[in-house]
């Protein structure tokens, strides 16, 4: 996978080490963050970040179809770093977010025949395995 230096690059970002910081979490992040989630991740070791420079950088990634912008009414947003076509899954317990992989006769049964799906909005909510229990 190319370095996000070069994602960013690629798509005309100017990949400044703040920039760089905020896509790098994102990337690897499984837990669909808020930008006050990122923003408490990242300043231990990045003291000169502000929570302005993480919510720009966010919606520039945005701007440019890097992340995905969830919003699942809880009043804040959260983001994914994961823009392939998928849905997901929130626990009414513990407020845990899941990924629901793109399936062949999962959503896109329901996009007109000839379409092409480029992404999926659909969200599901319930209670987790985990909290089932």
């Amino acid at each position: 996978m190319p370095s996000s230096a070069t994602i960013l690059q690629e798509h005309r970002i100017r990949p400044s080490l703040q920039r760089r910081v905020v896509f790098d979490y994102l990337l690897a992040a499984e837990t669909h963050p808020s930008v006050d989630t990122i923003y408490g991740d990242l300043l231990p070791a990045n003291p000169g970040l502000s929570r302005t420079t993480v919510y720009n950088t966010l919606e520039l990634l945005r701007k440019h179809g890097l992340v995905k912008v969830l919003d699942f009414g809880e009043g804040f947003l959260r983001y994914d770093g994961k823009i392939t076509p998928h849905c997901h899954f929130r626990c009414e317990k513990c407020g845990a977010i899941y990924d629901i992989a793109k399936t062949p006769d999962g959503c896109e049964r329901f996009a007109p025949a000839g379409a092409r799906l480029t992404s999926m909005e659909l969200y599901l909510n319930g209670i987790c395995p985990s909290c089932n229990k």
